[in-house]
């Protein structure tokens, strides 16, 4: 899916949370969307997935408006999305394998096979022994990964995820990484987060800066680590 943001503003209330910004995200993108908390980074990546109405411009998907689609046209078309918030977001009276079967049955994916890609995406996040599992007796590090494993489950062709790193040691992210890079080489991958992980080299970088975008292309130095600091 072609996507792009032309002129995209979000505001709360009076506060600007993104100043109008315009970027393009061909098929077969990757890369970081880079900047401290509050920069826009999950506003981008949730206006790109259509989770947000823009207050000013627009998002379109294949070069529709998504503002102008229909609820069940733009329902269909976020078919093609998959989210990784970075909260977990699980259902709590649901086991790790349910919480990953229920997007694809909801899809009417046969349930022999959901279950199969089920477990499959669960053993690539090594969550194998935890299949049956409530949330509330994971670590927090498990339920980003099961998060993770719901989001690629259903195969999407444009994966965004929020700050997947958060809270995790350094073994787990570097897992998540690998899971990214092998989904990277499959359709559209934006990541977000606070500093560009060391383990998940993407070629091109977005840096958000108090609400405004302010680098977009190639890796650079300067917005690897502690970047606003470097901007002042």
């Amino acid at each position: 899916m072609d996507l792009r943001a032309e002129a995209l503003g979000l505001r709360y209330g009076a506060r600007t949370v993104l100043e109008p910004t315009d970027c393009h995200v061909p098929p077969g993108t990757q890369a970081l969307v880079l900047g401290r908390s509050g920069s826009g980074k999950t506003t981008l990546l949730k206006a790109f997935a259509g989770l947000l109405r823009p207050s000013s411009g627009r998002v379109t998907w294949d070069g529709q408006d998504v503002a102008r689609l229909t609820a069940p046209e733009r329902r269909r078309q976020q078919a093609s999305f998959g989210f990784v918030f970075q909260t977990d977001a699980l259902f709590d009276s649901l086991t790790v394998r349910q919480n990953v079967m229920q997007p694809l049955l909801r899809r009417r994916v046969p349930e022999a096979e959901a279950r199969e890609r089920t477990d499959a995406v669960l053993h690539s996040v090594g969550l194998t022994d935890a299949a049956d599992t409530l949330p509330e007796r994971l670590s927090g590090g498990m339920k980003k990964r099961a998060g993770l494993a719901r989001a690629i489950a259903a195969r999407p062709a444009v994966l965004l995820a929020d700050d997947p790193f958060a809270g995790l040691d350094p073994g787990t992210a570097r897992q998540v990484a690998r899971v990214l890079l092998e989904v990277a080489g499959k359709g559209t991958l934006l990541v977000a987060a606070p500093e560009a992980p060391v383990d998940l080299p993407l070629p091109r970088w977005l840096y958000l800066q108090g609400g405004r975008l302010v680098h977009d292309g190639a890796p650079a130095p300067e917005f690897e680590r502690a970047p606003d600091e470097a901007l002042a």
